[in-house]
This record gives structure tokens, sequence and C-alpha cells, in this order.
């Protein structure tokens, strides 16, 4: 009788069900402590540990991408922090398993999806949840595939295209981190006034910082939304971008002092950034020995995947932090796509256009032709010189 050995799929599973677990144990001991701390307080009113720990939960799904409601309040805003956590812990022990097969990453999805709508319906968190499944699925796919793409990815042009894709997201990200590290510099006396008011305590701000830092990579994606132009909004109505920004009157969180402040914009930012990418093209161009055909089919698709991730990280840092003007916080998607192909594609395609070999070549061959076709309409025009007459003799 043949049996069906589902030990690989058993060892995927016993990976995939670490990182939601621990995040969700450490998001939800947080609540508690925080409950813990704070649980003197009228306007908790009768709240006992076990709405702390629903609150904690619902806070948990948002990582995934769901949504909850805090004393009435939506929230749908992603803690990429936890979220980065989750994918990078599920991809190293997916990598240390060895996953291979399709199967195995497929199992990977459904049991980190599997975590999520076990602990939704056991828990049962306020607010809209349920897309939490999916997202985990996502997740879960995405690590375990990413852990498994040298024995089940192999597209030739995929495979050309990742040394320039690569230097565009670390060049993206050091920009990114650039931009924040510099907002909060500048906006730090703002920031220490808005924490002073909350008058919590040593834990209570420690708590308070915690939160924030939760929300970190929220605001690298913010920043980078504002460099290329697209700009993000943090209630209705507003916009920060490099080309100008327009506020209003803002929750008191301590991280908004970081927020430019309200001006035209200074488009010489973008026009920066155009440059830098160019500057890029021309190393990357250089480095490589390829046809020109191939280098600009794999500075397209670097470009196009670039574009791509960037919208769906924008994606990931939009939501809701609060009710009416509150629910819209963060870039739009199609607007940082857009902006990216135009601020970073256009710039970085030309530049390899034109400083690569055969160009140049092409550039020398057509100004040689033309300073030789001068030269020889330049002696067709001049007369022949006209031969003397001999002179005879006697004269």
């Amino acid at each position: 009788m043949k049996t069906i050995d589902l030990s690989r799929e058993m060892t995927v599973v016993r990976a995939g069900l670490t990182a939601p677990f621990f995040t969700w144990l450490a998001m939800v001991t947080f609540a508690v402590v925080a409950f813990t701390l704070t649980a003197s307080a009228p306007m908790l009113g009768d709240t006992t540990w076990a709405d702390a720990a629903r609150v904690g939960t619902g806070w948990w799904m948002t990582t995934f991408g769901g949504e909850t409601a805090i004393g009435g309040v939506p929230v749908s805003l992603m803690p990429l922090t936890f979220t980065i956590i989750v994918v990078y812990v599920s991809y190293m022990l997916f990598r240390k398993r060895e996953v291979a097969r399709w199967s195995e990453v497929v199992t990977a999805g459904i049991t980190q999806a599997l975590v999520v709508a076990l602990l939704g319906v056991l828990i049962r968190p306020n607010g809209a949840w349920w897309p939490a499944i999916f997202g985990a699925f996502a997740l879960g796919f995405g690590s375990a595939l990413c852990a498994a793409r040298h024995e089940l990815i192999h597209v030739s042009w995929w495979d050309a295209a990742k040394p320039r894709l690569r230097y565009l997201l670390v060049v993206l990200t050091l920009l990114a981190c650039l931009v924040l590290v510099v907002a909060i510099a500048l906006g730090w006396s703002r920031i220490t006034q808005i924490h002073g008011y909350y008058l919590t305590g040593v834990l209570g701000g420690a708590g308070l910082v915690v939160l924030q830092l939760a929300y970190l990579p929220v605001g690298a994606v913010w920043a980078l939304a504002w460099l290329l132009g697209a700009g993000f909004a943090v209630g209705t109505g507003t916009e920060f971008s490099s080309l100008g920004v327009e506020s209003a009157p803002l929750p008191a969180i301590p991280i908004f002092g970081a927020l430019p402040q309200v001006s035209d914009g200074s488009p010489w930012i973008v026009a920066g950034v155009c440059v830098i990418f160019a500057a890029l093209a021309v190393v990357n161009t250089r480095r490589e020995q390829a046809a020109l055909g191939v280098t600009l089919k794999n500075t397209a698709v670097a470009t196009l995947a670039t574009s791509l991730v960037l919208a769906v990280l924008s994606l990931m840092a939009s939501g809701a932090i609060g009710p009416q003007n509150m629910a819209e916080v963060g870039p739009v998607a199609a607007e940082v796509f857009g902006y990216a192909l135009a601020v970073i594609g256009l710039p970085y395609m030309a530049a390899t256009l034109f400083a690569h070999s055969t160009t140049h070549t092409f550039i020398r061959t057509k100004f040689t032709e033309a300073r030789e076709r001068r030269q020889d309409t330049k002696a067709e025009s001049e007369p022949d010189d006209v031969e003397p007459e001999p002179r005879q003799d006697g004269q």
C-alpha cells in the first residue's frame, strides 16, 4: 500500500507558525501591560484584561492588513515593523528548512492564514479583521517563495535584471532612511514638545515610544513618497510632498512633529532625485558588457519592478488611524507608481541609453560621417585650378 509522505509539509507548518504566533504574543503582551499601567484611569471604565487581549489581537490583525476598532476608533494602518519581523523570521525559517517545492510554498501561506483565522475566531477582536487572513497567506506564500526562489524560479530575463533591481532598491532604502532621519532631526523640538504633553511617567513614555517605533517603517515609505513628489496625506484634505505642503490640524502624536511645514514646495528636490538615478544608471551601464538591447531590457524590467515594489509598500503604508479625517492617511499607491516611473524610470532609462558604448560608437560614427560630408561638399564647391596655356616660341 502506497503511503503519502507529509513530513516535509509538517516541517513547513512548524516553521510557518512561529513568526505569527510570537508576534501575536508580543503585541497582546504589550496591550495587557499598557492596560495594567493605566487600569485606574476613569476613562477605561469596566475594561478587563480580556478586553485588553482583544485589543492587542485586533492590533496584531493590522499587521497582516486587517482592521480593528480601539475604543470605537477604526485603525487599519499596518505596523510595518512587526510585518517586517514576520516576513524576515518566516523567510529565515523556511530557508533553514530548505523549502524547495510549490506544495511547501502553498503550505506556508495556508499555515499563516490559518493562524490568523483561528485566533480571530477564538478571540473575536473588534473591527473587520478578516482581510488579515488573505494578507497572512500572501506574506507566508511570499516569504516561502523567496526562500525557495533558486529552486522554483528560473526566468532568464528576471535573473539578468536582478543586479540593477538590487542597486535601485538599495539606493531607495538609503534615501528613505536619510530623509526620515533628517525629518526627525529637524522636527525634534516639536516631537519632544508633543511627547511632553502626555503625563504618563517613565513606563508610559517608554510605551509611547515603542508604539511609534512599530510604525517607523511607515515613516520611511512616506519619506520616499515625499521625495518622489507623489506625497502622502495625514488626514483628508492634506498633502505632504516635496512639490508643496498643505496641512490641517493633526492629532497630538509625537512623530507628527517631523512632518514638513506648509510651503510651496522645492521642485529641485525631485530634480536631484532624477540626477541621482541617472548617475546610478551610468555606473551600472559602464560595469556591464551586454549588448544595448539586452541592457535596455534589463533596465526596463528593473525600473518596472521597482515601481511595483514602491506601489505595494505605499499600499501597506496607508490606512486609517481614526474616524472622519483620520480615516485617510498615507500615499496613494497608483500615484507613487506613476511618479516612480517618471522620476526614477525615465532618467534611469535615458542615462542607460546614452552611457552605453554602442550609443557612443553610433554618435562618433555619425559625427565622422557628417564631418566627411561637409569636407566633400566643400571640395566640390571649390573651382578646379585652370592650367596656364603654354607659351609659344618667339612670343
